[in-house]
Order: C-alpha cells, then structure tokens, then sequence
C-alpha cells in the first residue's frame, strides 16, 4: 500500500540521516583518523628518531670536548716550545764569545801591562745602534803598568787603549761618522759587537812590592821597577739582536 504524506515540505519528519549532518560525521571522522594518524606517527617515527639524534648529538658533544681537551693540550705544548724558543733567542742574543774576547784583549796588551781584574756585566743605558732588540753591556778591566818613569807608565796605558782600538775594530775619536751608518762601522765581526772608545780612570801611582823567593842575583838581572801605575778602563759595547748579528 502506498502512503502519502500531505504534510508540507518544511515541517514533514525527515527519514534517515539528513545530508549536512551525515557530512559533519564524516568530517569529525576523518579529522579523528588524521590526528589519531598524526599521533601515531610521532610517537613511532619522530619521537624515536629525535632520541636518536639527541643521543647522536651527545656523543658528537664528548667527541667536541675531547678535541677541545687535545687542542688545549697542544696548545700549551705550543705555548711552551714558544717560551723555550724565546729563551733560547734570549741566550743567543746576550751570548758574548769570552773566549775571543779574552784573546783580543791579551793581543792588545803591551809589554810592561797587565791586568789584576775583570767585570763584565750589562750596562745601564739602551742600545742607541740597535735599539730596540739590542743588548749593552760593559767591561771594567783594573790594571797596572810599570815604567822607569811616570810619562813611561801613562805612554803604555795610552798604548794599551790605541791597541785596544785596532784589536775591536772602534773608529778614531774624532773619526767623522759617515751618514747613513754603515752596518759594518765600527763593528768587530770577530766578536759580534759594536765597541765604544775605552774610557781610561784611576790612574794612580803605587809602591811595587819587591820580588821575593827569587835568587838576588835574577832580581838584579831583571832589574824589576819599583814603582808602578794602577788604572781602571772601562769599554762599553752593543750587541744587536741574535737575528741581525753577524
């Protein structure tokens, strides 16, 4: 039998789900599934894999902080063969060749001359020739001289310091200075150093004590002076630093 509903459109009882509702089901349901799809993947995938990376990161991290330990280590070894260089370049520069100094200046002293002391130590005042890197130093030689006569005794001192001239290559005092300087004026390759002119003090006459423990007879041989001349000479000189020197 069929029936038939006379009631109007607007208020007749829908049967079933009607579309628009049917169609937000379906929406929530598939916003569900998407989100619960979401979930899932990022407790499964991305929370594993950024455990993975932070556990990765951490062993990156120990591997940073033991090269930092390695390049710290090097790096005060380095700081340390720096230092060892640095005062082994020190040693070089202040290094004086006493052994031909010392033979310089036994073949400046003349006959009748001899010297009683010797002090050698760095000089007060900056290296003017090789400043700023330069070293200077001075030497202080007490000694004696004997003569017949007191013009005798000064004539070998003046003797001694014109030797001593010749001996470290130092110029005439009264030598004009050529401009510019040369490297090699006035300085003594044999030694490594730049000599200023002696500067002679303390001249002082002085009774010689008598030769004793020798046979009379040589003593009047040798027919020793009783009177001699004691000085203080002192000579200053610059050294240039360890790279320059020649």
């Amino acid at each position: 039998m069929i029936e038939i509903n006379l009631l109007p459109e607007d208020i007749r009882t829908t049967e079933g789900t009607p579309p628009k509702r049917f169609a937000l089901y379906i929406g929530f349901l598939m916003l569900a599934l998407l989100i619960g799809f979401y979930v899932i993947q990022f407790r499964q995938v991305a929370i594993p894999n950024m455990t993975q990376k932070i556990a990765l990161d951490r062993v990156d991290i120990e591997k940073l902080k033991k090269s930092r330990e390695d390049i710290d280590k090097i790096s005060a070894e380095i700081e340390q063969l720096n230092k060892k260089i640095q005062d082994l370049d020190e040693l070089n520069l202040n290094r004086v060749r006493f052994a031909r100094l010392f033979d310089r200046l036994t073949n400046a002293l003349p006959e009748g001359v001899w010297f009683r002391s010797f002090a050698f130590a760095p000089d007060a005042s900056v290296s003017t020739r090789y400043a700023p890197a330069g070293r200077r130093y001075s030497i202080t030689m007490a000694g004696n001289s004997i003569g017949a006569t007191s013009q005798e005794r000064n004539h070998k001192v003046t003797e001694l310091i014109s030797n001593l001239q010749k001996q470290f290559n130092i110029p005439p005092e009264n030598a004009p200075v050529p401009t510019p300087v040369p490297d090699d004026f006035g300085f003594c390759k044999f030694i490594g150093a730049r000599f200023e002119q002696p500067r002679p003090s303390g001249i002082m006459l002085v009774t010689l004590s008598p030769l004793t423990g020798i046979d009379p007879k040589l003593v009047l041989l040798i027919n020793a002076p009783k009177e001699g001349a004691d000085f203080t000479l002192t000579i200053s000189f610059d050294m240039p630093a360890a790279k320059a020197a020649q």
